[in-house]
């Protein structure tokens, strides 16, 4: 048998018993109401975990930051493989010779409004990069002569009334034919005030007279 306790203290194990204090009605009420009260604190602090964001959290500026920052590294990374891409897309063969031939015709208008007139014949196209002793030459007017797509030089001739013939000659690479290419007569005028008397573009022939002036009709009982 175990000892009786002594002091407050088990026989057997020696343990302080503590025998609860007996507490009023009161006293109860307001422990209830403190464990209730502790118990809704938590929940509310659960459902605020378990909740979705509000928006007065979302328009935050530490949430805007992140999201600018998000859009701009994906638009960088989009951007920079876009570039490629678009750099690697081929062009067809006729696009490349008729940007060509643009090129070439602005070059001799240019050289025209320089020098007076168009290069001749022999050196042709070569007279838009070396000046050959010619008077007002302010070149180089290209930074190199290449071929068209087809590997066929560029068909350039000077006529004995200062019109010239610029043309490439395509995919067949023999003048004369229909799949011949031409450049835009517009892209001769250097668009200058001494080119103002020019025949309109519209009326420009490719390959034919170009700097022709348009002369106004004489007045009555006038010469012209």
């Amino acid at each position: 048998m175990s000892a009786p306790p002594r002091d407050g203290h088990c026989g057997a194990c020696g343990r302080v018993m503590r025998v609860p204090t007996p507490t009023s009605a009161a006293e109860r009420a307001a422990r209830r109401r403190q464990r209730e009260r502790i118990l809704l604190q938590a929940e509310r602090q659960r459902l605020q975990i378990h909740a979705a964001p509000s928006a007065r959290a979302l328009y935050s500026p530490k949430v805007l930051f992140a999201v600018m920052l998000v859009f701009a590294v994906v638009g960088g990374t989009l951007v920079r493989r876009a570039k490629p891409l678009a750099r690697a897309r081929p062009r067809l063969p006729h696009q490349v010779a008729l940007q060509h031939l643009d090129t070439l015709a602005t070059a001799l208008g240019r050289y025209r409004f320089h020098t007076g007139a168009y290069p001749a014949t022999t050196p042709g196209l070569r007279a838009l990069l070396n000046p050959d002793g010619m008077p007002g030459w302010n070149g180089p007017y290209i930074n190199q002569l290449r071929p068209d797509p087809w590997g066929t030089p560029f068909h350039y001739a000077r006529q004995a009334d200062g019109a010239v013939q610029l043309f490439a000659c395509g995919p067949d690479k023999r003048p004369g034919t229909p799949d011949d290419l031409r450049p835009d007569p517009a892209a001769f005028d250097p668009g200058t005030e001494w080119t103002n008397g020019w025949v309109r573009a519209i009326h420009r022939q490719p390959g034919a007279l170009i700097m022709r002036r348009e002369w106004a009709a004489p007045a009555a009982g006038g010469t012209p």
